[in-house]
């Protein structure tokens, strides 16, 4: 099922691909007595990949979105 129209989800990319540019540039730093820690490197690939799997409303009106059903290969006995 479908959650993010392909304009959402662009806005998602876009938000994780700053978040990456952002830890490239620094992943700590400190004002005073606060903090700021930003999200792993790893943390942000892995929401990219996920955002990147993800079908669009579009793409399933289209016919082009996650399978409905998960293909079962038979074993021989």
């Amino acid at each position: 099922m479908a959650i993010f129209t392909r304009a959402e989800k662009q806005q998602h990319i876009d938000a994780w691909k700053a978040a990456l540019l952002a830890v490239s540039e620094g992943q700590e730093f400190s004002i005073g007595t606060r903090r700021l820690r930003r999200a792993d490197l790893p943390s942000i690939q892995q929401h990219l990949d996920w955002l990147d799997r993800q079908p669009t409303v579009e793409d399933q009106a289209a016919g082009r979105g996650a399978p409905l059903f998960t293909p079962l290969i038979p074993r021989r006995y």
